[in-house]
Order: C-alpha cells, then structure tokens, then sequence
C-alpha cells in the first residue's frame, strides 16, 4: 500500500500538535508540583538566613588574591571617580581651547618653514628638511636578486611545513628591504 505525500503531511502535522499540546501540559504540572525548597545537605530551616544586600541578592565574599605587596588578601576597592564637571569648569575649558592659538604665524610662512626657507631670519637651529626620492631609496636591482633566487631555491627544497615559513622570512627579508614588491618575479605585489 502506497502512502499518499498528503497524509503522510498532515499525519506529521497532527503528532506535532499533540507533542506541542503534551510538552505544555507536562510543564504547567511541573510547576505546580515544584519543591519549595531545595534539598540541600546540612542545612536545616533553623540556620540563619544568609546576608544579603539592599537588593535583597546574597552577598558573596571575595576569594583572596596575590597584592601588589606580594601578600594575599582582598584587594581594596579603588576610590570612585568623580564624572561630575561644573558648568564653570566646562565653560573655563571652552574659553582656554579657543584663546590660546598663535596668530603670529601666517599659513605662507608656514609653507616657507616646511619647503625649507626660513619664516624669520632670526630662527637658528632650524635645519631645511631634504627629501630623496623613492627611486634613490631602492638598491641596486643586481646585487641582491642572485642572492634572494638562491634562498628561495632553497626554500623550495625544504620539507612540505618548513616551505611557507622559510619563503615568507626570504621575501620579507629581501623584497621588503629593497622595495621590490611587485617589480621582481618571486615578490608579488602587496
């Protein structure tokens, strides 16, 4: 006898119902026949309440711990922070941050201090700061390039985990120092 796809559905949904219907059933009994109290060990209705805070929450000590000192025991509080900012000290504050630019400096004798030429004559000790380009900074492209195609042969001819350790140190080492990545074969660009 072939089962129909329908009634196979609706029979499914039926005993979900019921499972529904009996698990909230089940849980309204629990509740109602639920212990007043916990069965604890040692501990009669005649012991006294444990202390408790404003809340009514049950206090719990600290563990000691090792101090600063090198004793143990139970670190003090620290002492609260006051939040709290007077409207005076705010607006003081406010006052201070605003009166307190240099308008002695013009923004074209700033440009002549950072371009090198001196804003005042009478400054002394200020050095012109020379740039060099980024092509001066690269070495040489043929002293260090038979060096690193070497090591990373041989990095190439070490085990399966030793392979991306030793050619990752060999790039950074060698690509990374002579500004290379993305301009030599074995260091991509980044």
């Amino acid at each position: 006898m072939q089962m129909s796809w329908r009634l196979l559905f609706l029979s499914l949904l039926i005993v979900a119902g019921v499972a529904t219907w009996g698990g909230l059933q089940a849980g309204d009994w629990l509740i109602e026949h639920a212990p007043v109290s916990a069965n604890v060990p040692n501990v009669m209705e005649s012991d006294p309440n444990p202390m408790v805070d404003a809340q009514g929450r049950p206090i719990q000590l600290q563990p000691q711990q090792p101090l600063m000192s090198g004793a143990q025991g139970v670190p003090k509080r620290p002492d609260p922070v006051q939040w709290h900012v007077d409207v005076e000290q705010g607006e003081q504050a406010i006052e201070q941050a605003v009166t307190t630019t240099n308008s002695e400096v013009t923004i074209g004798e700033a440009t002549d201090t950072i371009d090198g030429g001196n804003a005042n004559d009478n400054d002394q000790g200020m050095v012109p700061i020379r740039r060099s380009s980024r092509a001066s900074r690269a070495a040489p492209a043929g002293n260090w390039e038979p060096a690193f195609h070497q090591a990373m042969s041989e990095c190439r001819a070490m085990g399966f985990f030793d392979r991306p350790a030793c050619l990752s140190r060999v790039r950074n080492q060698y690509c990374g120092a002579n500004n290379a990545w993305g301009n030599v074969s074995d260091c991509p660009s980044r």
